[in-house]
């Protein structure tokens, strides 16, 4: 009888960074509701919801590449540091919606790594991410509205 100690090829999906990336986004998608904003921004935060999970998963060698083309110019790095500034200041005066941004990124951030080591493929990862980011939005939409 062999004794096999190579693990099984069962792929568990890491609940606690999931988790985590859900409530980052409901408790987001409450503020943006008490906000009594216009269906625009709705689209725009399902916009950054898709689009960041594009970014950590599909497009992130693409990206590598372009952000490097474009920074290997004076004129890149010109414009870089003054959108960089511009960001910035941004980032100060609105430091309150920020706050739920770079905790949405650093969530989501967290969870493409679980799933990257627990060896689920991009487009799996991508499936995974938007699903628990659209889910969490609405989680928190129908709370809002059901108080």
């Amino acid at each position: 009888m062999t004794y096999n100690a190579k693990p099984t090829a069962k792929k568990f999906l890491p609940w606690l960074s999931l988790s985590l990336l859900l409530a980052a986004y409901s408790t987001f998608s409450w503020y943006v509701y008490h906000l009594t904003i216009t269906w625009v921004v709705w689209v725009c935060v399902i916009g950054f919801a898709v689009l960041q999970a594009l970014l950590l998963t599909t497009f992130a060698q693409g990206f590598k590449a372009m952000v490097g083309r474009w920074l290997s110019s004076d004129t890149g790095y010109f414009t870089t540091v003054l959108s960089l500034a511009f960001l910035a200041t941004t980032v100060l005066v609105w430091a309150h919606v920020f706050g739920y941004l770079i905790t949405i990124i650093a969530t989501e951030v967290l969870a493409r790594l679980d799933l990257q080591n627990r060896g689920f493929s991009r487009a799996q990862s991508l499936f995974i991410l938007t699903l628990v980011s659209l889910t969490g939005l609405v989680i928190g939409w129908v709370v809002s509205y059901s108080l």
